[in-house]
């Protein structure tokens, strides 16, 4: 209507710039119009505002009502398994109150392994934690059965919900965190096929997408992958590229591999006379600095040429030094231990071992190094990666602790107790947040000896104090975890 245009401009400018008027107006407008501007008895600015008010309602008076054809709304397919126990729901309550992800997850753990769902009361909260925290969908659409599902089309926040009975519905209509889940599981059984569908699906994938979905390959990299993922090489996304050659690199027989080799092979030699020669040859092939090699060393007493074999040397399989040298694998540890030539390479010969996740070397070369290297901890059975943490903690106690994080494995009482009370001398690092975190490796018999654990600074105290409160009602929440599931 053009004369509510004249109606905004003059509030825009002003009635002192432009007078309100009848102009354009007809009809039982103008007569409205007529008597408010006639009206002596009112400044300019009310006649504006009145004239305004009796075009505006006139306006809204022509105005349609919205119709829209509304899709009857779905009832909730019937779920074919049962719920939790009220005993399980309860445990949920003070597990949901320490705000421990890692706790979340084992219940959640617990409920999906007993092949039982979410009661509908609980599932906005869980669905509302899991949109918050990636690491819960896929448990959580497991435990939420067809009513999360259900939900999931009145909220977009929750349509990672979607119930997928197969590992292909996972993979061709779950989310991206099912997918890369039904991905890893089909990666176990059935390692070609999983490259297939990744193959199948590549083109229509976003880059982001793309680097996810590639980082189940490294479980375990496969050599059937090699073809495929230098094709790859090509691809225009930074991230994807550079996914693909750590995955490469982590592919003896891979072309990037081989040339790594081929140059170490030429650098390191072993003499008729048992004697190792080391010494670079000169590098005319940029390719390798371009995957990452750096070709200066930040430190004064290494070489340049040192530093770049070393690089080599961490990147390469360690079953390569067998051939190259005709010996076993415990000649060949013993040839980096002895000579002095190799010495400086030990250290990257244990990057290699942890690398390749050479479990087998990485236990040999324990019962023949005297020098303990902590990056071989997560490669060893967990007995022993138990026994060499408690051995060594007092000389690395973060290292440790970091790896200890990373092992999904229970602690053992000696070895969390020394965390304990390292963590008691560093509260504000070792605090709340990281108790969530690791409340999954925190044995449930820890408590009797949380209060003999006091810091030795007195300023501490108070605030280790606290940390020993929150961890006792994770303790206590994590204790009542199997009963609750008990049928």
């Amino acid at each position: 209507m053009e004369r509510w245009n004249h109606i905004i401009n003059t509030a825009l400018l002003g009635t002192a710039k432009k007078q309100a008027d009848s102009q354009g107006l007809n009809g039982p407008l103008q007569i409205a119009a007529d008597k408010i501007l006639g009206n002596a008895s009112t400044d300019r600015e009310e006649q504006f505002l009145q004239l305004a008010s009796v075009i505006y309602n006139y306006r809204q008076s022509g105005t349609q009502p919205v119709t829209a054809a509304v899709q009857p709304m779905t009832v909730c397919a019937a779920e074919t398994k049962a719920y939790c126990p009220p005993a399980a729901i309860r445990v949920l309550q003070p597990v949901l109150e320490t705000d421990s992800i890692q706790l979340l997850l084992l219940w959640l753990e617990y409920c999906t392994k007993a092949n039982l769902l979410l009661p509908p009361a609980q599932l906005p909260v869980m669905l509302d934690k899991a949109w918050r925290n990636k690491s819960l969908r896929v448990l959580t659409a497991a435990a939420g059965g067809h009513r999360a599902e259900w939900l999931g089309q009145f909220n977009p926040d929750w349509n990672f919900s979607r119930v997928a009975e197969t590992l292909e519905e996972r993979w061709d209509n779950g989310a991206t965190a099912q997918r890369v889940e039904a991905l890893r599981e089909l990666r176990v059984t059935d390692p070609v096929m999983a490259l297939t569908w990744l193959q199948r699906t590549w083109p229509k994938e976003s880059a982001t997408v793309k680097a996810e979905l590639l980082t189940v390959l490294e479980q375990p990299p496969q050599e059937s992958d090699i073809e495929w993922l230098e094709s790859l090489l090509t691809e225009k996304s930074k991230q994807v590229k550079e996914t693909v050659i750590r995955l490469l690199k982590k592919l003896p027989g891979s072309s990037l591999h081989e040339q790594y080799w081929q140059i170490i092979a030429g650098a390191v030699q072993l003499q008729e006379d048992g004697h190792v020669v080391v010494a670079l040859p000169e590098l005319k092939d940029d390719y390798i600095f371009q995957s990452g090699i750096e070709k200066l060393s930040n430190d004064k007493k290494v070489s340049d040429d040192t530093h770049i074999l070393y690089q080599l040397i961490s990147l390469v399989h360690p079953s390569r030094w067998e051939a190259h040298f005709g010996r076993s694998s415990a000649e060949v540890i013993n040839l980096f231990l002895q000579y002095e030539s190799l010495q400086p390479f030990v250290p990257a010969l244990v990057q290699a071992i942890t690398w390749f996740e050479d479990r087998q070397r990485a236990v040999t070369f324990m019962r023949h190094s005297d020098t303990f290297y902590i990056d071989i901890i997560p490669m060893l059975p967990t007995d022993q990666q138990q026994q060499f943490s408690e051995k060594f903690f007092d000389e690395h106690p973060e290292t440790i602790i970091k790896y200890a994080t990373n092992n999904p494995e229970e602690w053992s009482v000696t070895l969390c107790t020394k965390i304990m009370r390292y963590a008691a001398t560093q509260p504000y690092t070792y605090n709340q947040l990281f108790m969530n975190n690791v409340i999954r490796q925190i044995p449930v018999a820890i408590s009797a000896t949380l209060d003999d654990i006091v810091p030795a600074e007195s300023y501490h105290v108070g605030y280790w104090n606290n940390i020993k409160v929150h961890l006792g009602r994770l303790l206590q929440a994590k204790s009542q975890l199997p009963g609750g599931f008990k049928k």
